[in-house]
């Protein structure tokens, strides 16, 4: 190909003079020819299907080939609707709906229940006394399955027939991987049948009431915010989860205070960087405050560099306008004199793709 074009430079174009034609069609002049020695011979080349063809010898215009006629499209290639039923939320209605949505916990406690269905939570090394105390209908069941908890058997549950339905619920209460008694309770809420009864814990296996109660709460949380939620969905009048009677001595105010806190972060670390940007921190931020009671002030985009914040405004000077970093302080308390206390933290609002500087490991742990 490149002899043919060296050989014939300028048939048949309309270059100005001194102009070499392929400068026309964007690219550069041909090279010299690769010369073969006696020891070497060049590699025979193939034309491919894609390349040009050498520049026409006749002095006859030529014409730029007709476009290929336009064919209907395929099935495969039609668009097609999207899997995600939820559409992409309004700037800041991810963080708003984040702090709404805290307490949802709470609809699976009860003051108090008849005939509510008791759970005993042991350790497991109290499982052999515990077995010894039943009648034997209960441990004739517990040998037929085979339960045998050992120390690793932390959070395992037996459900113990009797009657229309159970009678009882064995939990093994332990340290679950270091994590503390409080996490051995978090599998109740999806152990438990829904639809049999309300459930009240007889024993605590060690733990305290409010470590029984936290352990409950925090077993309760799941991120369904982009699921459809099918017919009907759930309301007061279809839990998701079984109800619990508030184990007795259990400080409610820490417990749900807690359980709150947890689950807001919870929603803000799973809800995606699309719908959860700076201003949608934002959002959350100042719905907490007025929540609560909480003066919140922000100093958005270039008003950093002249509050004397240029690194929080390098890092993201790039973003769209909307998504323009920010300092967001809030204040709360009644003042008077006392002693001050600041916490400083760092909302990361990022997608995890783009410019990865850190190893994976460190990238999913910020994540």
């Amino acid at each position: 190909e490149r002899e043919a074009q060296t050989a014939a430079p300028a048939a048949g174009s309309s270059a100005p003079p001194g102009q070499d034609p392929s400068a026309l069609i964007g690219c550069a002049p041909p090279r010299a020819p690769l010369r073969s020695s006696r020891r070497s011979r060049p590699f025979p080349c193939r034309q491919p299907s894609h390349s040009r063809s050498a520049p026409p010898t006749s002095s006859a215009p030529t014409q730029p080939p007709s476009p290929p006629a336009a064919s209907p499209p395929s099935p495969s290639s039609a668009p097609r609707a999207s899997r995600f039923a939820t559409p992409r939320m309004a700037v800041g209605d991810a963080g708003k709906e984040c702090v709404s949505e805290v307490g949802r916990f709470a609809g699976y406690f009860v003051d108090e229940a008849d005939g509510a269905i008791p759970i005993d939570a042991i350790a497991a090394s109290d499982f052999e006394s515990w077995f010894e105390a039943q009648d034997a209908a209960t441990q004739s069941w517990v040998a037929a399955v085979g339960f045998a908890p050992t120390a690793a058997d932390s959070g395992k549950t037996l459900l113990i027939p009797g009657g229309a339905g159970i009678s009882k619920v064995l939990l093994i209460v332990g340290d679950s991987g270091g994590y503390g008694t409080m996490y051995s309770f978090s599998t109740l809420p999806s152990a438990l049948p829904k639809k049999i009864g309300t459930y009240k814990l007889s024993s605590l296996g060690g733990a305290t009431a409010d470590e029984a109660a936290l352990g409950y709460a925090l077993g309760c949380y799941s991120f369904d915010r982009y699921k459809s939620k099918g017919k009907g969905g759930e309301g007061p009048d279809k839990p998701r989860l079984a109800s619990v009677v508030w184990p007795e001595g259990a400080d409610r105010a820490h417990v749900t205070a807690t359980a709150e806190a947890t689950f807001l972060v919870r929603d803000l670390v799973s809800t995606p960087a699309e719908d959860m940007g700076p201003s949608a921190l934002q959002a959350a931020a100042e719905a907490l405050g007025e929540l609560h009671g909480a003066k919140v002030s922000t100093i958005e985009g270039d008003s950093l560099l002249k509050e004397n914040y240029p690194q929080v405004h390098a890092v993201g000077r790039a973003a769209d306008p909307k998504h323009a970093p920010r300092l967001i302080e809030m204040r709360w308390g009644a003042g008077g004199g006392g002693k001050k206390v600041a916490l400083v933290g760092k909302g990361v609002c990022f997608d995890t793709g783009g410019l990865d500087i850190k190893p994976a490991a460190a990238m999913g742990k910020m994540k």
